[in-house]
């Protein structure tokens, strides 16, 4: 079962106030990989001059190029996407210090963006997955 629903996500954060203030003149490839015991899911976030010009599941071997990669385990990404979370689960950074979760690759162009990715879990968090 996919993990986000990319589609309404980006429509939502497209239409976002908060997120398009902080996606300012962004543009990245910004990999999401989920992995599990029953394999793995990687979606790639296109943001282009701060607007999701695609949100797309990719194959979780791909090579496909990425300027950061955001991963952890899916039932930590499951955490992460509840409306509300348990605690270390409610921020990136939280999760990435406590829990489950890496961020690599262009650290240093990435920072000024965090605010842009919290903002874009944020608003997941109100869509739900898709459905089988």
């Amino acid at each position: 079962m996919a993990l986000f629903n990319t589609a309404a996500a980006s429509r939502a954060a497209n239409d976002d106030g908060e997120f398009q203030i902080a996606a300012r003149l962004w543009n990245t490839n910004l990999r999401l990989d989920a992995s599990g015991d029953h394999g793995a899911e990687s979606y790639l976030v296109q943001i282009r001059d701060g607007r999701i010009a695609e949100f797309s599941r990719i194959d979780s071997s791909s090579q496909v190029g990425s300027d950061v990669t955001i991963s952890a385990p899916i039932d930590d990404w499951r955490e992460m996407l509840r409306p509300i979370p348990k605690p270390f689960f409610q921020d990136l950074m939280a999760a990435m210090t406590r829990e489950g979760f890496r961020l690599d690759g262009d650290l240093p162009g990435f920072r000024p963006y965090y605010r842009a990715t919290c903002r874009l879990v944020e608003i997941m968090r109100n869509i739900p997955a898709p459905q089988k």
